[in-house]
């Protein structure tokens, strides 16, 4: 069991408390009186260190074409250190054909593995469904580090076929002190050449250690209240993602599957998924079974239920797995969400058997643009039997036009 990653993969989860969002209001007050600019502001804080986390999403009503993104944050444990996590702005061409990215921000385009970068990202578009995007810069170092001549370019070109299907081919390179560190060519498709069938895949191909890094392929069809899928995949170390709950730190691992998903609306708002796939891990043969039932208390989903069980068993890793959510809108902008986990070990090697975790979270927005959320977490890690961190945030949405127009705004946003 992948103890040591476990404990490094939940201790990187944001874990927030105590902000208050009142970030530059005097800064923007002359231009909001002139122009229609929208601001929307987030700042959040944890109790045990001192560290943040500041968002800032603005944008202009009268030039659409331009708009601007930040998220900071402002400290990190033991020590207090700053680092931008994202800091962009994008141009658009008013029709269409074309849009400019500069910044720092998080590339993520075809078959290319998601890489966050200090530079631009160029994309022009043809009226006959062509696209072609072009991107470099420097990759992150996190806190400002040094960087030793480490850069990274790459391009995608695609193809749109009607309203059916696009293809594109992607090539990215990335150096580290001046020499090739990673060269990939990949390829990416997606077809519904019926209204009843969705065909999608991708594959990377990486040129420095020859060998395929990602691979998947998906075939779905839907009929009555069923949709039916067939999958394979390939998933190499570097393409793993940060987890976001137990059932991935568990289960998320270098490994080629195949298997299969069926859901079925069993009622105008229930869902059942049942999904199994074999997989091989290290050459090893095993497998993975999930069944989840979703239920929507209200035709807008605002209130839901969920249940789901899991069971892995594979080389390293056995367990199985219940999740359940709960989340309903109380009425006067309230609504609350609850999300429990347990995972249990069929081998636990003389730790817990089982790890729990929770979630508990309640939010209110007002018709004034304040929005206030906060919650509470509770697990179990392998460097801590119990673990409970509290969290808070409050945000506020700044909008030009209330000052320059407030009926019609009011109006406006009642819609």
């Amino acid at each position: 069991m992948p103890c040591k990653t476990t404990a490094t993969t939940i201790r990187r989860r944001q874990r927030i408390s105590c902000a208050v969002a009142i970030i530059l209001p005097s800064c923007l007050s002359s231009s909001a009186r002139a122009e229609p600019l929208r601001l929307r502001a987030d700042a959040v804080a944890e109790t045990r260190s001192p560290t943040g986390l500041v968002v800032m999403q603005g944008e202009d009503a009268a030039r659409p074409w331009v708009d601007v993104e930040g998220l900071v944050w402002a400290g990190a444990r033991p020590n207090a250190t700053g680092d931008v996590l994202v800091l962009a702005m994008r141009l658009k061409e008013p029709h269409g054909y074309g849009e400019a990215r500069f910044g720092r921000f998080v590339l993520a385009t075809g078959a290319i593995r998601p890489v966050q970068l200090d530079g631009a990202e160029l994309i022009g578009r043809a009226p006959w469904g062509s696209t072609v995007e072009t991107f470099g810069g420097a990759p992150v170092i996190p806190r400002f580090g040094p960087r030793a001549y480490d850069w990274l370019v790459g391009t995608r070109v695609s193809q749109s076929i009607g309203s059916r299907a696009t293809a594109g081919v992607s090539y990215v390179q990335r150096r580290e002190y001046g020499e090739v560190a990673n060269e990939e060519i990949g390829a990416d498709v997606a077809s519904a050449p019926a209204p009843w069938l969705d065909v999608a895949a991708r594959g990377a191909y990486d040129l420095t250690s020859p060998g395929i890094a990602d691979a998947l392929v998906s075939v779905a069809t839907r009929f009555a209240a069923w949709r039916l899928e067939l999958f394979a995949s390939h998933r190499s170390p570097s393409r793993l993602l940060p987890a976001t709950s137990l059932f991935s730190v568990f289960g998320d691992f270098p490994s080629q599957s195949i298997g299969s998903t069926a859901k079925w609306r069993a009622a105008p708002r229930l869902d059942l998924l049942l999904s199994g796939a074999g997989q091989s891990v290290g050459g090893n043969l095993g497998g993975n079974a999930w069944a989840r039932a979703t239920l929507r208390l209200d035709d807008r989903a605002d209130g839901v239920l969920g249940l789901e069980f899991r069971r892995v068993d594979v080389s390293g890793a056995q367990w199985s797995g219940v999740r359940a959510i709960s989340a309903q809108a109380l009425g006067g902008g309230l609504r609350y969400s609850t999300e429990v986990e347990i995972v249990v070990l069929d081998h636990p090697e003389g730790r817990s058997p089982a790890w729990p975790w929770g979630l508990m979270a309640l939010s209110w927005r007002s018709s004034s643009r304040w929005e206030v959320a906060g919650a509470l977490e509770a697990s179990s890690t392998p460097e801590h039997r119990y673990e409970t961190d509290a969290l808070l945030r409050v945000s506020r949405t700044f909008d030009g036009a209330t000052a320059a127009r407030p009926a019609r705004t009011q109006s406006q946003g009642s819609q």
